[in-house]
């Protein structure tokens, strides 16, 4: 119990905060994203709308806190206290939660729910959010140029032009906790934007690690299920190989000298698809496909617009079988727009395509 009133004491203030594309309109929330997203920030801005008598703040991952104690006395605390307000970070859904009027459950997991609570997810920065965390710049490629080089994490973003592969590496060391992880998480990361499958994954790991494949189809659902991971399926084959992307584009520089830009940038616009709750899947010659939009996405680079459309020619056949309406194109460079037999193509450079995107 007093660990509770010494918690119920403290107040919260958020001294760097920028709004994020969620705002809390429901009594009971399930705040689901990966560590390090910005969920606590987003918390602690809300806390300022509380009187701090009104709330109680609770995070499981703090060292000081002993869970079984919060767990023992935590209902007969609330009845004491008449709170308007729980929050609780790093909940695992191993205990119950009292009765309180408005309640706010952070967690890394997204498999695991709550009977009368909303689910809200929180990734780390898109485009569009970077742009709001960057004040000292104002052109919009240079801005471009910054948001490749610092990824999408906060406080990367943050941290600026101090940010190298070590930092980012700590980071992962932080998230992922444990070295098995790290090496599987690591592998993954090595074959960004590449058709994978786990059998592939578990022939590579085994030759210089002890690891079954139990335990690896084991922690791969869990990375997937934190977001740190990402599995896209082939159209209407989901046993074929699946394309790997990851929760920042940045995480294979930092584990590796091995470089491939247009991977990466795949990876950049994947993650502006997934942010805004997209159903994507590839195709042969087809980087994303959206078939509730009937929308193509290819992304290419510095390509010319002569060798875009050449590129589109060879696919129109692709393109009438998924009965595909519209083509994005996504570039480094390149605008324009055309109709080519009934079909609608757009070129747009990255930064526009995505401030664009609904």
């Amino acid at each position: 119990m007093k660990t509770l009133q010494l918690l119920y004491e403290m107040s919260y203030k958020n001294n760097f905060f920028i709004d994020r594309k969620i705002n809390f309109e429901h009594a009971k929330i399930i705040l689901h994203g990966p560590r390090k997203s910005g969920k606590t920030h987003l918390i602690f801005d809300y806390l300022n709308s509380y009187d701090t008598k009104e709330y109680l703040y609770i995070d499981l991952h703090d060292e000081r806190i002993d869970k079984s104690e919060i767990i023992e006395h935590l209902e007969s605390f609330v009845r004491q206290t008449r709170l308007q307000l729980l929050v609780i970070e790093g909940f695992d859904f191993s205990f119950k939660v009292p009765s309180v009027p408005n309640i706010i459950l952070s967690t890394p997991f997204t498999c695991k729910t709550l009977e009368g609570f909303e689910h809200y997810m929180l990734y780390p920065l898109d485009f569009e959010e970077f742009l709001a965390f960057d004040k000292k710049h104002s052109n919009i490629e240079h801005l471009f140029n910054l948001y490749t080089n610092y990824g999408t994490f906060p406080q990367h973003v943050q941290r600026g032009e101090n940010l190298d592969a070590k930092t980012i590496q700590e980071m992962l060391f932080f998230i992922l906790k444990d070295p098995t992880r790290f090496l599987i998480y690591k592998r993954f990361c090595e074959l960004q934007g590449s058709k994978i499958s786990l059998f592939q994954i578990y022939n590579y790991l085994k030759s210089f690690a002890k690891i079954s494949k139990d335990k690896l189809y084991a922690i791969t659902s869990e990375l997937l299920d934190e977001k740190l991971l990402f599995f896209v399926e082939k159209f209407n084959q989901p046993n074929a190989n699946k394309k790997v992307f990851l929760l920042d584009f940045t995480f294979k520089d930092a584990l590796s000298f091995k470089k491939d830009f247009l991977r990466r940038f795949e990876n950049m616009v994947f993650l502006e698809l997934i942010k805004r709750d997209k159903k994507v899947f590839y195709e042969e010659g087809i980087d994303f496909y959206l078939p509730e939009e009937s929308l193509a996405i290819l992304c290419v680079g510095f390509a010319t617009t002569e060798a875009i459309e050449m590129r589109l020619q060879k696919l129109l056949p692709t393109f009438w079988s998924l009965h595909v309406k519209r083509v994005e194109v996504v570039t480094l460079s390149s605008e324009s727009a055309k109709d080519i037999e009934g079909l609608s193509f757009s070129i747009f450079p990255f930064w526009e395509w995505a401030l664009q995107l609904a």
